[in-house]
């Protein structure tokens, strides 16, 4: 009933200028899935927690809306949206988008290859890397938005799909999205692949969603980094998933 509302997209698109050249070792992210900036009061949280922070992450994010001159315009931020489909009757765009103070010195997108059911709807991954000049590397910063209404082959077949974009990096990872976890099988599989690139799990205080079968789809991982702070602002209801700070720090070559 939906394949004549969509249109697929799977292309990146750039706004924004940078503010800084290089990127601290000591950096904040803000990871929310925004729900296609539905809710009421969206414009006023995102500003108020997006405020001083050096990497945002954003899932469902929108194009072609009336948000779009706070992003286009932006001088503290470039920001990367990787659009994965667009309403045929709206002409809003829908996908995952990063924005960072510094400009991304490499990126690569890809899409989903298995798709939503009904709609045929693909879903986005988002890979930037960021000079760290203090320690000679790159930050790898993987924004992700998996797969979900379907079987747990093709949504294993997406996860493999975003741990390759992992494979070559050989410093700092964040690791961060909405990744559809919510049954125990995705998840085990999920921290399987995770432990198998020497990820770990940012641990946060969480309250569970009846609408998400009280389980938490989204989580960040990382690598080489250590975690100062993370925070769920579950005061924030202006989408259908809470917002999460995080506070991080790059660890020195050798350190554990």
């Amino acid at each position: 009933m939906f394949k004549n509302r969509y249109s697929a997209v799977e292309s990146i698109k750039i706004m924004g200028t940078a503010s800084k050249e290089t990127l601290s070792t000591d950096f904040s992210v803000l990871l929310w899935n925004v729900f296609k900036c539905q809710k009421k009061g969206w414009q006023e949280d995102f500003k108020t927690l997006s405020k001083d922070k050096d990497l945002i992450l954003l899932q469902e994010a929108i194009l072609n809306s009336p948000f779009d001159n706070f992003f286009s315009q932006s001088t503290q931020y470039q920001w990367m949206m990787a659009r994965s489909f667009k309403n045929l009757k709206t002409r809003i765009e829908t996908g995952v988008k990063t924005g960072s103070t510094v400009p991304a010195s490499d990126y690569v997108f890809s899409a989903s290859v298995p798709s939503e059911p009904l709609s045929q709807t693909k879903k986005m991954v988002l890979a930037c890397e960021y000079p760290l000049p203090e320690y000679g590397q790159r930050l790898l910063v993987v924004n992700c938005h998996l797969i979900n209404f379907v079987s747990f082959t093709k949504f294993r077949a997406h996860l493999e799909q975003i741990f390759q974009t992992l494979e070559r990096h050989k410093g700092p990872i964040v690791l961060a999205g909405d990744f559809n976890t919510w049954n125990n099988k995705r998840l085990r599989f999920f921290n399987h692949l995770a432990k198998s690139f020497l990820l770990s799990e940012v641990k946060m205080q969480r309250k569970p969603k009846l609408m998400h079968l009280f389980k938490h789809l989204d989580h960040i991982y990382c690598r080489g980094i250590t975690v100062v702070q993370a925070q769920v602002h579950t005061d924030i209801h202006s989408s259908d998933h809470y917002p999460i700070s995080l506070a991080l720090r790059v660890q020195a070559s050798g350190e554990p």
